[in-house]
């Protein structure tokens, strides 16, 4: 079902009492006088002798006030459904927001112009005074979010999926980059077609048709992938391939260097879809681990409107799908940052290094280069029929309150300890549920079972670089480790008499049969994890049996100094670090 409403005939006119404004669909006349389409205003002004004279003035081609909207599940945010005549001689509608109308006429009029609305620029502020003095008897529901509406009305910025009438109702023409071309036949043979035996093809078109999954799993954030490997591999072409499923594949991708309102603003539009982004290295170092977070979490700034009374947070649900030759550690490191277990588990790094490139089955294709030059024409040719056939596919087949018990089917395949790889192994469990499903529902050409296989193997490669425990001590054994190899001979003095002394001393070393022991001091411990607070760091040492010496109930260890003091030490040996580099 599109969003096209279905417009009731206008009635027949009044007679004319002035002032008033009035709609023209064709040419007309009015006492004798020509008038264009459009609508105009029709008003008296007093001669030179004090007499009301008639005045027309043409203020815009035609526009209709069709209905009154309103979002039906707050009761509020009315709008006015408005359909105009554009320059191509086209018949539009625009659902506009009833806030716009207290703002500047600028704000609507801004609109209006893009999408080709002809005005009169001397009378434009009257063309919303006309707007806003239209009273509609009929009402039209509004949704001023995309996504679901119910359990069985999907809504994007182009078109209503299943059954319900709602219309989108928005600031402005923004659609997000949803768009439509060529088929769903040519979309499955160029790109559906070579999913067998790829298992990063198969996570990207999983983590596509993944996103509509999280409201019926009634999982409230989101979250995503990054695909890693070196340049010109194919993993930007598994992106694109995946942006293919909504809109054009080049389009509907972004890149990373975009603002975090501009992600914010798009991320919106893609409620229950998939946000692709490219190109992780050319983000700004200093935000890109709170853009995941926001983008994932699906929660937007806190923003003061023209009066400075805080308006509607934006929210989202989006599966989060990106690529680049670094990961989201190595680019916060840029600007002096740490990654957040949270960051981590909200995008995670998936190796994209496969047998050709990004691809282990070729189908035919002399090499990798060649696959990802087909996967990236087709991207570009047929695309924005998969991500909403497999919505409507799932409205039909009536199973949407099954959906948790399967997931809990396919995420018996991928044990995993509770904490963070739980939530990691629940992710890949959402995109293998997306694949099988539309294999059963034949809109890919996967055996059964075999992409849960591969989400499960591609699992299992994240765990084993990843490591085992938490990540924060797995970052906090490294940075102590970095820190003894950069100053362990210059910032740290020995415990023996007559010693030389350091500058900027972080501690002191004591020799052992085995090697040295660093001392650290609370300040030079503290340093050396900057960013961790202080108790996460001695549990993360102790719990790697780092700490050689503590006194009962405590994490440090005295110890008689040559000049006298006998301070708390952290004593720590480097050999029990080992597991962090």
């Amino acid at each position: 079902m599109s969003n096209v409403i279905e417009l009731i005939p206008a009635p027949e006119a009044a007679p004319l009492t002035r002032p008033c404004f009035r709609t023209y669909d064709h040419a007309t006349t009015l006492d004798d006088k020509p008038l264009k389409p459009g609508v105009w205003h029709h008003g008296n002004k007093r001669d030179a002798d004090g007499n009301l004279t008639p005045v027309d003035e043409w203020l815009c081609g035609p526009l209709h006030v069709e209905a009154v909207t309103r979002c039906e599940s707050r009761k509020a945010e009315y709008g006015r459904l408005l359909r105009f005549r554009n320059l191509d001689d086209r018949w539009l509608t625009w659902a506009m927001p009833g806030e716009l109308l207290a703002g500047q006429p600028a704000d609507v009029l801004r609109v209006l112009f893009n999408m080709g609305l002809k005005i009169a620029h001397r009378h434009r502020a009257r063309v919303v005074e006309y707007i806003a003095e239209q009273s509609p008897n009929r009402r039209v529901t509004a949704a001023t979010s995309t996504g679901w509406h119910g359990p069985e009305l999907f809504i994007t910025p182009l078109e209503n999926i299943g059954k319900g009438d709602a219309i989108h109702q928005a600031e402005s023409t923004a659609d997000g980059d949803y768009g439509k071309a060529g088929t769903l036949d040519g979309w499955r043979e160029g790109i559906a077609a070579l999913l067998p035996g790829n298992p990063i093809l198969q996570l990207a078109i999983g983590t596509a048709l993944a996103g509509p999954l999280l409201a019926p799993l009634n999982i409230h954030t989101g979250g995503g992938f990054h695909l890693l490997w070196d340049s010109s591999n194919g993993k930007t072409t598994a992106v694109l391939c995946a942006a293919s499923a909504w809109g054009h594949g080049a389009h509907f991708t972004l890149k990373w260097n975009a603002t975090a309102n501009g992600l914010e603003g798009i991320a919106a539009l893609r409620n229950d879809g998939l946000l692709a982004l490219d190109e992780l290295g050319q983000a700004d170092p200093r935000y890109v681990g709170d853009v995941v977070y926001s983008v994932a979490d699906g929660t937007g700034k806190q923003r003061a409107g023209r009066s400075s009374a805080a308006r509607r947070v934006r929210r989202w649900r989006v599966m989060l799908l990106s690529s680049g030759e670094v990961t989201l550690e190595t680019k916060m490191a840029e600007a002096g940052k740490r990654t957040r277990a949270g960051q981590e588990v909200r995008l995670v790094t998936v190796s994209a290094g496969r047998t050709s490139g990004a691809w282990d089955n070729l189908h035919g294709h002399p090499g990798g280069a060649s696959l990802s030059d087909a996967l990236k024409r087709a991207s570009s040719t047929h695309y924005g029929h998969a991500g909403p056939e497999f919505v409507r596919l799932l409205i039909e087949s009536g199973d949407m309150d099954k959906l948790p018990e399967m997931l809990d089917t396919i995420r018996a395949h991928f044990p995993a300890p509770p904490g963070q790889p739980a939530r990691v192994a629940e992710r890949f469990a959402i995109v293998a549920l997306a694949l099988e499903l539309a294999a059963g529902m034949g809109l890919l050409p996967l055996a059964q079972g075999e992409a849960a296989a591969n989400m499960v193997e591609l699992f299992e490669g994240w765990r084993g670089e990843r490591g085992e425990g938490p990540s924060e001590d797995r970052q906090i054994l490294r940075a102590v480790a970095d820190f003894i190899d950069r100053h362990g001979g210059s910032r740290f003095q020995s415990v023996e008499t007559g010693a030389i002394e350091v500058r900027d001393r972080a501690g002191y070393w004591e020799g052992t049969d085995s090697g040295r022991l660093y001392l650290f001091t609370r300040s030079g411990l503290a340093e050396a994890t900057q960013g961790f607070e202080l108790a996460r760091v001695v549990r993360a040492l102790d719990g790697a049996g780092a700490i050689a010496k503590k006194e009962a109930g405590k994490h440090q260890h005295r110890k008689r100094l040559p000049d006298g003091s006998n301070p708390g030490l952290y004593w720590i040996n480097p050999a029990r670090l080992d597991g962090a580099r």
